[in-house]
């Protein structure tokens, strides 16, 4: 073989080796650009009491692409964050039940905080803040129970396998504040499954507390975007929402068929204030829904103390966690 040969030979070989570094490269930096924010949220994961968690939520979780993808059940909402945030890889669920109590009250400061029960088997609680480029800054409480999350269901926590799963988590929350100020509850209604169809876009109950907790700035925003939207629900079961907000606003909205309900209310339980039983008979529909009526009306301005005492007068013997959340 020539010099000449040689020295090209050796040319390629180093172009090649040149050329398959640079690739390798771009495919490093591709794939920590893509999971950064991925592995940012599961770092930081802590568990701050026994059963508590926190975790600061710094990946896109595409809320638009969400709002566009017809999500009408827990298997549809699954197989999207499947999809989107572990590449196709299929999570088991658990169910979504809430029997709860929640409240809006004035403060002595003259601001206004809310109080919530959440009633149901034994889980784990994770409190997720997530700040999304354009939307709201939040603090949530997410029942990760239903991606088959925590140690009674098995998967831990503290496990590799749990805090990846942990990334479905912006939504499966069930009661939070905004950085506006408004916050949102969901409960159960014992009236079957909800199943709008009115030729409007689909969206399910979990993916509306999570568009709420972004996007809306008061009550009547969040009642605005409620309303663009056929609203479902799961397990048999339908839910309803306690929104209230930084001016002191509360409402509890309600879906009966193709109809949204909309009723100013201070307090809410498990069951629906827009029901003809209702209308006729409020004091008679639920123990809770009249104890937390009863203190309002005695005492209309409650501390953080005072909030947490009425919660506990409320809570049954399954309330898995209180949550008080402060004026913001």
């Amino acid at each position: 073989m020539s010099e000449t040969n040689r020295i090209s030979k050796k040319r390629i070989i180093k172009i090649t080796a040149l050329s398959l570094a640079a690739l390798l490269t771009a495919g490093i930096i591709t794939a920590a650009f893509i999971l950064y924010g991925r592995i940012a949220s599961i770092l930081s994961v802590r568990n701050v009491a026994d059963e508590l968690y926190t975790m600061n939520f710094q990946q896109d979780y595409h809320l638009d692409k969400a709002l566009s993808s017809e999500i009408k059940s827990k298997n549809d909402l699954m197989k999207f964050i499947c999809d989107d945030m572990f590449f196709g890889y299929q999570m088991k669920s658990g169910p979504i039940r809430y029997a709860c109590s929640a409240f809006s009250t004035e403060t002595p400061d003259v601001e206004h905080l809310v109080g919530r029960n959440l009633d149901f088997n034994s889980i784990e609680t994770l409190s997720l803040y997530t700040h999304p480029d354009g939307s709201y800054a939040s603090i949530a409480s997410a029942d990760v129970s239903i991606a088959g999350i925590g140690k009674y269901q098995g998967v831990p926590f503290s496990s590799a396998e749990g805090k990846i799963a942990l990334l479905a988590s912006p939504y499966l929350c069930v009661d939070g504040m905004n950085e506006k100020g408004l916050s949102v509850s969901i409960l159960d209604v014992d009236m079957g499954e909800l199943h709008q169809d009115t030729e409007k876009p689909d969206l399910f109950m979990l993916v509306a507390v999570r568009l709420l907790l972004d996007r809306a700035a008061d009550v009547d925003e969040a009642v605005g975007l409620l309303r663009q939207y056929d609203i479902h629900s799961g397990h048999g079961w339908t839910q309803h929402l306690f929104i209230a907000d930084a001016g002191g606003k509360s409402v509890v909205v309600e879906w009966e068929k193709d109809k949204m309900n909309v009723a100013d209310s201070h307090a809410c339980t498990n069951f629906a204030l827009s029901s003809k039983d209702a209308q006729e008979n409020p004091t008679e529909m639920c123990l809770r829904f009249n104890t937390i009526n009863e203190w309002l009306e005695k005492k209309p301005e409650n501390s953080a103390q005072d909030a947490m005492e009425l919660l506990r007068n409320v809570s049954v013997s399954f309330t898995q966690w209180s949550c008080r959340i402060p004026p913001r």
